[in-house]
């Protein structure tokens, strides 16, 4: 896909993750004594090079092949007050160079869980994306157990979770779906769904997705764990 005439501010990609985080009441004091990271960008970067997806090597000759995005800023709310909070959030250069490759909603979340998962444990409430729809490709092939149709708004079944797409202020479309499961993996997997489905209607700019649990449906732990 031929990008070179688009400001690359213009194609950063953004995923947030929401929920509630306990820590493990031994980090204070580890992380003093080993000089820990106590943020989200030092374990979210070692997670995506451990992983093959990015790095922040730089110099000639030591850049990582198939590099997934670049990295530009993290940051979370670790507050322990037992709130909902935006507890880790990744801001990133998808590569363009990449044939076909999904634009990385579950690599970034993924590196966001296991890196809260060295933390704490993470009560999961949601996932917000932000994403250059004009990098995405199509991935109806790799979603196709799962088809979208659209009746008053809405899609209803059994375990009911809400999914908000804005593209704009006055460009907003809610939705109620269906998820056999709440994980941050499930509204990974649901927001390349809704990022396919806007892609098809032409959509090619930036998009917002936010994935909320239904306050009926009951909190489910993210299942992380340190190894």
């Amino acid at each position: 896909m031929d990008t070179s005439t688009e400001d690359p501010v213009d194609l950063t990609m953004t995923a947030e993750v929401y929920g509630v985080l306990r820590e493990h009441a031994w980090i204070g004091q580890v992380g003093a004594d080993h000089d820990l990271d106590a943020d989200l960008f030092g374990p979210a970067v070692k997670r995506a090079a451990a992983y093959g997806w990015s790095s922040t090597r730089f110099s000639a000759g030591a850049e990582l092949g198939g590099q997934r995005w670049g990295h530009a800023d993290a940051g979370g709310d670790w507050s322990q007050d037992g709130r909902v909070r935006q507890l880790a959030w990744l801001t990133v250069y998808p590569a363009t160079d990449l044939r076909e490759q999904h634009l990385p909603v579950l690599p970034l979340t993924r590196v966001m869980v296991d890196s809260l998962g060295r933390v704490g444990e993470l009560a999961f409430t949601g996932l917000t994306v932000r994403v250059p729809m004009r990098l995405a490709p199509d991935t109806r092939f790799d979603l196709r157990e799962l088809v979208v149709q659209r009746g008053h708004g809405q899609l209803r079944a059994e375990h009911v979770e809400h999914v908000e797409h804005r593209a704009g202020a006055r460009d907003r479309t809610a939705f109620v779906c269906a998820l056999p499961e709440w994980t941050p993996d499930a509204a990974a997997w649901l927001a390349e769904v809704f990022i396919d489905a806007l892609r098809a209607v032409g959509v090619r700019d930036t998009a917002e997705i936010a994935l909320v649990r239904n306050s009926r449906t009951p909190p489910h732990t993210a299942g992380v764990t340190a190894p």
